[in-house]
């Protein structure tokens, strides 16, 4: 028996013996469980998970709710600061959790079974001060989803070159479709864009870039973000957008895609399961924004959630428990077939979605993480705002960028 299927097995009867331990005393709770990731693969595989952790345990029942990104980054900051945490909720991976763990809230997960199987990007991303404060539930990466029927009517190659990409947009809008769908009426997709050209344009000739920012060597002005928000910019004034792009969300955009309203779409691989239930027989396939800047592509993976527990749960046992049950390779493969993502635990093998492992010879090439996972709390919010107002014709890129140094210097001082 191997070193992984040796802890998976250990963690089952881990499992087995929690709950004799749990279901004893039979007291009816119910765990409340907060979290974004529903707002992308809709209730349905949630409810699924737990249906199946009530079987095992009957006298818990699990209270899921869910909200986009936005919505739930308010929301939890909200309940955190008034002692009104959710019994499990989600944290976003890398730094900006560590405000939450610094200020007591999360409980340190660090002894679970399930730790020893963290891949080295989940483990990174999941620790502070040494400990470990969630568990990363999933692995994704940023890239172009197309409709390869469309691509193969109009006889297009997957672009390897940025020019390519144009000379692509250009002819899919000759045949009268949109060439990328973009919804930024909803914040988080705004950022899309930039993080897949960040990584080639930024961090593989310069991986020390936010070491600098940090150290106030470096800033957001003069950097390479001029050109990159200058070349977004460049894609909606040559029509590569679907119109009113400010007035479009994220629905609206796979809605596009769904229907062959768009060709392309931004986004990350999460998107393929909205796109496959509202086309089941499309054939999506998957490429590296190809925004070479002279140079090899690389693309934006990261891990995408992190499940913590409250430091003040009533319930911490029955918390535990239901973490651990996310963690176990069944469950795993479930939830990450269902949102047609990557493991971030060895020893889990979900089906993935053809169009995902188009990505891999990409990641291979070379990977950076998305942006506001190495950032200081706060500048991926004036972020978001600012693309915004960008596209609205309200501020300048340059305002922006300054904009940006602003919320990088209030959050290091």
């Amino acid at each position: 028996m191997n070193k992984h299927k040796l802890i998976l097995s250990l963690a089952l009867v881990t499992m087995v013996m929690l709950f004799t331990q749990l279901t004893a005393a039979q007291e009816d709770i119910t765990l409340e469980f907060y979290h974004w990731f529903g707002a992308d693969l809709g209730d349905t595989t949630i409810q699924e998970i737990n249906d199946r952790f009530n079987e095992l345990y009957p006298n818990v029942t699990v209270q899921f709710e869910t909200a986009d990104t936005s919505t739930y980054e308010q929301v939890i900051n909200t309940r955190l600061s008034a002692d009104d945490a959710p019994d499990i909720f989600g944290v976003f991976p890398g730094t900006k959790f560590h405000p939450q763990a610094e200020a007591g809230f999360l409980m340190d997960l660090s002894d679970q079974p399930w730790v020893d199987n963290l891949l080295e990007g989940g483990r990174f991303s999941a620790t502070y001060d040494g400990r470990i404060w969630g568990y990363p539930t999933d692995a994704n990466v940023i890239g172009v989803i197309y409709n390869k029927a469309i691509f193969d009517d109009l006889a297009i190659e997957t672009p390897a070159t940025w020019e390519d990409f144009l000379g692509t947009c250009e002819v899919i809008k000759e045949a009268g479709i949109a060439p990328i769908a973009l919804g930024l009426q909803s914040a988080w997709v705004t950022q899309l864009i930039p993080y897949a050209m960040s990584p080639s344009a930024i961090y593989r000739d310069d991986p020390e870039f936010d070491a600098q920012m940090y150290a106030g060597e470096a800033t957001f002005v003069g950097s390479p973000w001029q050109q990159m928000m200058e070349d977004y910019v460049a894609l909606n004034d040559m029509g590569c957008f679907n119109d009113s792009i400010l007035g479009t969300d994220y629905n609206l955009s796979t809605d596009m895609m769904a229907n062959g309203e768009a060709a392309m779409l931004v986004q990350g691989n999460w998107a393929l399961a909205a796109l496959a239930e509202k086309a089941p027989d499309a054939e999506w396939g998957m490429f590296a924004l190809p925004y070479d800047n002279g140079g090899e592509v690389w693309v934006p993976a990261a891990i995408g959630g992190l499940m913590a527990v409250s430091a003040n749960t009533e319930y911490p046992e029955e918390a535990l428990a239901y973490i651990e049950f996310w963690a176990s390779p069944e469950i795993q493969e479930l939830y990450l077939t269902a949102k047609k993502a990557f493991p971030a635990s060895a020893g889990i093998e979900p089906d993935l979605d053809p169009a995902s492992t188009e990505m891999f010879p990409y990641m291979e090439v070379g990977s950076y993480p998305f942006l506001d996972q190495n950032w200081p709390a706060g500048v991926q919010g004036i972020m978001l705002e600012d693309i915004q107002s960008v596209f609205a014709g309200e501020i300048s890129i340059e305002q922006m960028l300054q904009d940006m140094d602003d919320a990088w210097v209030d959050a290091t001082e």
